[in-house]
């Protein structure tokens, strides 16, 4: 009987040590992150039979087992992918609206600026006045193309942060995978020795802390197979499978080397991933913000400068300079850019070039050939359009084939990148630097002789595109009789407009009458007047080029009339239009961000609570149970005493 006593106590004091032990442990990794607390689970040892009876044995250790909450720990990962990538995004579009909400570093002060120099050089075309007034306004139009080139700059910084981060990021998975893939063949090994028992805890911490990590980066789910954790990431690659690792790269997009994509490489080989395969955490982040804001950024800053170049050339190109020639670009405009995929067969190349600045979209656009047909995606809402032939025109941009040397066809599966205005901001300049060559006139004149016996006037002319110099080489005289006019260039089209109603007289021919309307406008060879009142028979008009530009500024009144027309956005705003709303989608999309962050933080600190509730250690409780631990210890060492006694009085009995 002492024998079987000393056993109870010895198997007592070993699980109160045990006991002690765990307490112990647990209360040394209070603080330690990813630590789950350990508890010690006993039960009473088979007994012994005597007779009748059934004596007890005292105690075994079970096993030392973690507290763990297998979906509390998925939803703090799911909570944690969540808040990472909205974070992430938040932080990266913060940059953006901090610089474009600037008053003093946005654009809208530098176009202000320029178009109020560009009205007083309208106001002021003559003498000295008008000198400075014609330097100022391409003082001004530096400071505007400049404004342009430090946003861009600013976002060329931005973006390339992102491809700095998008690869650390990458690095930093394939990390995380190697080591889950260690653990996880020390894991199996572990649980093979113990027969099938906890497993070793800490281990298993490690592990489980590793996918919590990992999930701060990306999407994660887990698979369990046996001891092992099979991981699998974003839209479901498998990272981790037992003891394998497929890894992740950065590597250039296809279409556009400047722009890092991810690459899932198993079993030797890689392969592109989407972006939006790859959603949640930092990484799906960076990518909705790329994206979603970064380019769209980068497209909107260029359709306004694209725009404000083009259609302030066109308007130039109609005015007169000092030097008594037609006007030439005022400013320089980048071209679109186009980039054929790296998997191209071919080396076919598409030519994009905006023919219309008013309808440019924010949008980039693919383009592929099946063999058959060519089909154009607009990337922003997956609108298509197809056709077996091109040139081809879509939101302002023509596309044709690339001329020689380049391939006339392109082969089955080529596709293409068009980037209609991403360089729109950096690559604008302005095109001229002598003063002199501002064409701030209007290229002809009309004039009615005060030998005229009649009240009819005529407007001053204008022009379009279509007129050049030779247009008007000799004035034409307009004789008036009969109510029709007569007099104008051989051949030429003469139009006249009258309610939206068009009467043609083209090709024209000697001495055909053009009826007259009062208020009607007239147009032939390019320029265009109206003539009021009631003329008489026998009166002229006469129109012809301008011979004294100093003096007029009709085309500069028509540039600064510019501000305010709607040029953008298929005419449906203007300059500094399509720029405040390019400033409000960014600040939108930045309070929206901020609004879901808060919300995510705070579901992700209940989400741990959660699992801190049952996971987390308590050292209140920890306390009272080293204090229990140790009163059993106690007892257990005093069984045992009680024990050894039994044996001396045995061992003195003679």
């Amino acid at each position: 009987m002492g024998s079987n006593i000393l056993g109870i106590g010895q198997s007592a004091l070993a699980a109160a040590q045990l006991g002690i032990a765990t307490t112990g442990h647990n209360i040394a990794n209070a603080s330690t992150v990813g630590y789950n607390r350990q508890v010690l689970s006993q039960s009473a040892a088979a007994p012994q039979s005597q007779g009748d009876n059934f004596v007890g044995q005292g105690t075994k250790v079970d096993q030392i087992a973690r507290v763990y909450n297998e979906f509390l720990g998925q939803q703090v990962n799911n909570s944690q992918s969540t808040s990472n990538q909205v974070s992430t995004y938040l932080s990266q579009i913060s940059q953006i609206n901090n610089l474009v909400a600037d008053a003093s570093a946005g654009v809208s002060p530098a176009l202000q600026d320029f178009f109020k120099s560009v009205q007083n050089l309208a106001a002021s075309p003559n003498g000295s006045a008008g000198a400075a007034a014609r330097q100022s306004t391409l003082s001004s139009a530096q400071a505007l193309v400049s404004r342009f080139a430090g946003l861009q700059n600013r976002i060329d910084e931005i973006r390339n942060g992102v491809n700095s981060e998008i690869q650390t990021t990458v690095g930093t998975i394939n990390s995380y995978a190697s080591q889950i893939s260690e653990l996880n063949k020390t894991i199996e090994k572990a649980q093979s020795v113990s027969s099938g028992g906890a497993g070793p805890n800490d281990l298993l911490d490690q592990r489980d802390q590793l996918v919590t990590e990992l999930s701060k980066l990306t999407k994660v789910s887990v698979v369990k197979q046996g001891a092992k954790f099979n991981v699998f990431i974003g839209s479901g690659q498998a990272l981790v499978v037992g003891d394998n690792v497929n890894t992740l790269a950065a590597s250039p997009s296809l279409t556009d080397p400047s722009r890092l994509d991810v690459a899932y490489v198993a079993n030797g080989k890689s392969v592109l991933l989407s972006e939006n395969s790859l959603p949640g955490g930092k990484l799906g982040g960076l990518f909705d913000f790329r994206s979603t804001t970064l380019d769209v950024a980068q497209n909107s800053l260029g359709r306004v400068a694209t725009t404000l170049a083009t259609t302030f050339n066109s308007q130039h190109k109609l005015g007169q300079d000092l030097n008594g020639q037609l006007g030439g670009n005022f400013f320089n405009v980048a071209a679109p850019v186009s980039s054929p995929s790296s998997s191209n067969t071919s080396t076919a190349g598409i030519n994009a070039t905006i023919t219309n600045a008013s309808a440019l979209t924010t949008s980039d656009y693919r383009l592929q050939f099946d063999g058959t047909n060519y089909k154009i995606t607009r990337l922003s809402d997956s609108k298509t359009q197809t056709s077996p032939t091109l040139p081809l025109v879509i939101d302002g941009v023509t596309y044709q084939l690339a001329p020689p040397p380049a391939a006339a066809v392109p082969a089955a599966g080529d596709e293409f990148l068009i980037k209609p205005t991403v360089n729109g901001a950096a690559g604008l300049s302005v095109a001229i630097s002598d003063t002199s060559k501002i064409a701030a006139a209007g290229p002809t004149t009309t004039a009615a002789p005060s030998t005229n016996t009649g009240n009819g006037k005529i407007s001053p002319s204008t022009v379009d595109s279509t007129y050049t110099l030779a247009s008007l080489a000799i004035p034409v005289k307009l004789a008036f009789s009969a109510n029709a006019f007569t007099g104008f260039p051989a051949g030429s089209n003469v139009t006249v407009t009258n309610n939206g109603v068009t009467t043609s007289y083209a090709p024209y021919v000697v001495n055909t009458p053009v009826a007259y309307t009062s208020g009607a406008t007239i147009s032939f060879s390019g320029v265009s007047f109206t003539v009021t009142g009631t003329p008489q028979n026998g009166d002229a008009f006469t129109v012809s080029q301008n011979t004294n530009g100093s003096g007029d500024s009709r085309n500069a009144v028509s540039l600064a009339a510019l501000q305010t027309a709607n040029t953008v956005a298929g005419n449906t705003t203007s300059y500094q239009g399509a720029y405040a709303q390019f400033v409000s989608l960014v600040g939108n999309k930045t309070h929206e961000l901020e609004v879901t962050g808060a919300s995510e933080t705070k579901l992700l600190a209940q989400s741990v609570q959660a699992q801190q509730s049952q996971s987390g250690v308590n050292l209140d409780e920890e306390a009272a149970n080293l204090l229990r631990y140790q009163q059993a210890y106690q007892a257990a060492g005093k069984l045992m005493q009680i024990a050894g006694q039994l044996f001396e009085v045995l061992l003195s009995i003679k």
